[in-house]
C-alpha cells in the first residue's frame, strides 16, 4: 500500500490508500485512519478505489477504526467502485455496517450508492 498524506476537509478527514490493504500493510493503513493529529477525528471517509486488493486484517483495520469514530459520535464511510470489495463485505456480512458511496462528497453528505447489480462480475 502507498501511504498519501490524508486530506483534512472541513468536519472530516479523507483518507485515499493505493494498492493491497494486507498485513503487510495494516499497521501503515491503521496510521493513516487515525491520523497524525492530537485529536482523532470523528468523521473519516475511506476513498478505497485505488485499492487492488483487501484481506482480513485491512478489514479489521477498517471496522477498528469505525468503533472507534463512532466511539466519539462519528462514523467510517467507504468509497468504492470494485464489485470485489462489495463481495468481501457480503461474505464477510459487513455489508450493511459499511453501504458503498459513489464519491467522497456522497459519503460526506450520507448518500449511499445502490449496491452493484446481481451477476455483476466486473470492477466499475
Amino acid at each position: 500500500m502507498d501511504t498519501r498524506c490524508p486530506d483534512q476537509k472541513e468536519g472530516f478527514r479523507v483518507v485515499r490508500p493505493v494498492g493491497e490493504l494486507d498485513l503487510a500493510t495494516s499497521v501503515a493503513l491503521r496510521d493513516e485512519l487515525r491520523g497524525n493529529d492530537a485529536a482523532l477525528s470523528a468523521r473519516v471517509v475511506a476513498d478505497l478505489r485505488r485499492v487492488t486488493f483487501i484481506d482480513s486484517s485491512g478489514l479489521e483495520e477498517l471496522r477498528t477504526a469505525q468503533t472507534r469514530c463512532e466511539a466519539v459520535g462519528g462514523w467510517l464511510r467507504l468509497v468504492y467502485d470494485h464489485r470485489s470489495i462489495e463481495l468481501l463485505l457480503q461474505l464477510t456480512g459487513l455489508d450493511q455496517q459499511f453501504p458503498r458511496y459513489a464519491d467522497v462528497d456522497d459519503a460526506w453528505n450520507g448518500r449511499p450508492s445502490l449496491p452493484f447489480p446481481s451477476g455483476a462480475t466486473g470492477d466499475r
